[in-house]
């Protein structure tokens, strides 16, 4: 199943970036998503770009047939590889373990400063990919993970829009 958003900022790539790439701004941003135990394992630069691999604990409201499955926190890893494009689009790619979870869940996120929307200095296209191969409980699976997902991506993109106009003022 797959899960797609486009979220639009008024702050440019550099400003939105940072809570992306900085380990005090990827630990507060999940902090205030709700997670705890927050982890920055991995910040590294690499040829095109930089590595993250992070790992925290996330809140789990599981519906009664999964409980067995999750418990009331789940711990979840995540390896995001940045490659900078020739076009000046910064692409992400995505790989989201929860741990004991059987599932896989994929993804891309494209960055771009599109200069023919007037108000938009970025705009962040994700691509999310959930598949689990259990039978029967598999797509109930797939299903809560994927509506979780959306709920934390518009949790994140809240976050974002309230603290990058903040972060944007300091800077100043």
């Amino acid at each position: 199943m797959q899960v797609s958003v486009i979220h639009d900022y008024k702050e440019d790539l550099d400003t939105l970036l940072r809570y992306f790439s900085e380990e005090d701004l990827i630990t507060e941003k999940y902090q205030k998503l709700g997670a705890k135990n927050v982890r920055v394992a991995t910040l590294e630069e690499t040829e095109d770009g930089f590595r993250v691999e992070t790992q925290r604990e996330m809140p789990a409201n599981v519906p009664a047939v999964l409980k067995s499955l999750l418990g009331s926190y789940n711990t979840i890893k995540q390896t995001e590889s940045w490659h900078w494009q020739e076009n000046e689009q910064l692409v992400c790619k995505l790989q989201i373990e929860i741990l004991g979870v059987p599932a896989t869940i994929e993804g891309q996120m494209i960055f771009s400063e599109p200069a023919t929307r007037p108000g938009i200095a970025t705009s962040n296209h994700v691509t999310m990919d959930v598949k689990s191969a259990i039978p029967l409980v598999g797509s109930t699976l797939v299903s809560f993970i994927c509506s979780d997902m959306k709920e934390q991506m518009q949790g994140e993109y809240d976050f974002l829009r309230e603290v990058l106009p903040q972060l944007v003022a300091e800077e100043q």
